[in-house]
């Protein structure tokens, strides 16, 4: 008896399925990559359930004859490869797997119009069963998943909540969106209209423009730089936030190649190294980027899901994309941030040239030599001289209304205010949730805070998680809440950014989010958007204040972004600078 047996083409269906269909999200992309590639100009999706209970595609581009609509359901059946070379291929499907494999796992219908016999006919595989009949449909081609994973109910174990499968449907509308702006998109969920993206007529990048403008919001754009660059055969194109549009999650990159959406390690690597030294390393850019390529320099087929692809010459690509996002963030003025040196002192070099000679412009008689009033008004000898025995000394200026300078025993310290205190905020708030004692204010006004749809979702679901952390959340109308009570320990807070940040944070984890496991990062957002802010002048009482705070605080030495908090220089520093050593 032999051992080895063929598989029946139901099960390899399933086995396939498997592999293409992870979610609804899956299903549904498949669906609406076959209506872009028919040259549909409007595209309805409609979805119920997370999508588990209905997808329904409909479009209005070319339609299917009878036999192309039997066919359909044939395993590597395409219309969209005329011949074996997978290297030059335009459109988004081309394996002829997907609506095979999504029959094999759920029911599913298909209905087009054929223009040439003006006629339509429908086709379906219910329960396993498949039925022809005529159709009334007069336009494009319209289909239906209904019940999805019926067959496979392993697969509905892994499913995540109706909100969560349906951002991931979203996302996926978003990406196909933003690279076909000539195409209408309509989605509606639960019966409820979500967004209508009309389509532009534009040709040049305005049109795209505009799209961006439509999903990723008038923000996004007021807020980045265009990117146009063309090098060795590459084009690339799009826009980018400028670095202080980040976020803390990499969800806002979206990237294309030949306009087709990847999420490729490569990309993503190289869009961080256009940003290094911009931004904070555990803080993401926005980027929406078109790169296009020679096909015959990309092999798009290495993914099951087409989520990645394998170019010719990587460093090409990566080189086009740090230097041309690089060169657009520089050409709109932006000041670039320095990276600090370790070896500091040895490296810094002095130029005494302008300094020699005295100023013949300098009059002595005009010099104002007055002691501060104000550093006068709050100094005390004794004080001093007992806060000096502190680790962090006594502060004896503000420089910048951004860094205080203070003396102890041992030298000199330059303090960062506005680090400092995040993290001072930072451990308050995780100790007052971790000992069930945060300390609450409650705003005589409350604040009314108007969210993202996705956003408003997901504050909603954890508003009694958000409580334990002193934040009192309240729906109040469509996509708006209203914040009630707040930690005591926050000041002068934008709500508005920080509850958008700690969505972002929120769906970052997501639907199986614990607040403990994301304390420090839903913490340090709070208090980021609180903390004693750069350009606030303190008195030296305030500035004293905060040193000894910081004594008392855990890992004060470093703020929630991993920067310092305060830079120590030794008398013995100091007498190298000055080359007395």
């Amino acid at each position: 008896m032999n051992n080895i047996k063929k598989l029946p083409d139901n099960l390899i269906n399933q086995i396939a399925a498997g592999e293409v269909i992870e979610r609804p999200s899956s299903a549904l992309k498949e669906l609406v990559e076959n209506s872009i590639d028919a040259d549909a100009s409007e595209i309805s999706i409609y979805l119920t359930n997370g999508g588990k209970d209905l997808i329904e595609v409909i479009d209005n581009g070319k339609g299917m004859n009878l036999q192309d609509l039997n066919m359909c359901l044939e395993r590597h059946a395409t219309s969209k490869i005329n011949d074996g070379d997978l290297m030059h291929i335009n459109s988004l499907g081309f394996r002829g797997e997907a609506l095979p494999s999504i029959g094999s796992i759920a029911n599913l219908c298909i209905e087009s119009f054929d223009k040439l016999k003006n006629e339509a006919w429908k086709i379906s595989i219910i329960d396993k069963k498949k039925n022809v009949e005529p159709s009334i449909i007069r336009f494009g081609t319209k289909v239906t998943i209904t019940n999805l994973f019926l067959k496979v109910p392993a697969r509905l174990k892994f499913m995540k909540t109706n909100g969560t499968e349906i951002r991931y449907c979203k996302e996926v509308i978003k990406h196909l969106a933003m690279s076909h702006p000539k195409i209408t998109f309509n989605l509606t969920v639960d019966g409820k209209k979500i967004f209508y993206w009309e389509k532009s007529d534009i040709a040049s990048f305005e049109g795209t423009k505009k799209r961006l403008s439509q999903v990723m919001g008038e923000d996004f754009i007021h807020s980045s730089v265009s990117v146009a660059i063309e090098r060795d055969g590459l084009i690339l194109a799009g826009m980018v936030g400028m670095p202080t549009l980040n976020r803390n999650t990499g969800r806002e990159q979206y990237l294309f190649v030949n306009n087709r959406p990847v999420r490729d390690r490569n990309l993503i690597g190289a869009l961080r190294g256009a940003y290094k030294g911009l931004i904070e390393n555990n803080r993401f850019p926005v980027a929406v980027l078109f790169l296009d390529v020679i096909s015959d320099d990309v092999d798009i087929n290495v993914h099951p899901a087409k989520a990645e692809v394998r170019f010719r010459d990587s460093a090409k690509v990566r080189s086009i994309i740090v230097s041309g996002v690089r060169k657009s963030l520089e050409s709109a003025g932006l000041n670039t941030a320095t990276e600090i040196s370790n070896a500091l002192i040895d490296r810094m070099s002095f130029n005494t040239k302008d300094i020699n000679e005295p100023s013949s412009n300098l009059n002595l008689k005009n010099i104002n030599i007055s002691p501060s009033s104000r550093f006068t008004d709050n100094f005390d000898n004794d004080s001093f001289d007992q806060q000096r025995t502190y680790p962090l000394g006594s502060a004896i200026a503000q420089a910048h209304g951004t860094y205080i300078i203070s003396e102890n025993e041992n030298g000199l310290l330059l303090i960062d205010q506005h680090a400092a205190h995040e993290r001072i905020v930072l451990e308050k708030i995780r100790s007052g949730f971790l000992n069930s004692n945060i300390q609450k204010q409650i705003l005589l006004i409350p604040e009314v805070v108007e969210l993202s749809e996705d956003h408003f979702e997901v504050i909603i679901d954890q508003k009694d998680n958000l409580i334990k952390l002193g934040l009192l959340i309240e729906e109040f109308d469509k996509n708006t809440i209203i914040i009630r009570e707040h930690p005591a320990i926050l000041d002068k807070v934008d709500f508005h950014i920080l509850v958008k940040d700690i969505a972002e944070e929120i769906i970052n984890f997501g639907s199986e989010f614990i607040l403990s496991e994301r304390l420090d990062n839903i913490c340090g957002n709070m208090a980021c958007h609180s903390s004693v802010r750069a350009g606030r002048l303190l008195l030296t009482s305030e500035m004293n204040a905060l040193l000894r705070e910081m004594e008392a605080t855990p890992n004060s030495s470093q703020c929630n972004h991993g920067r310092p908090t305060f830079i120590k220089l030794s008398v013995k520093d100091i007498e190298k600078l000055f080359g007395r050593t």
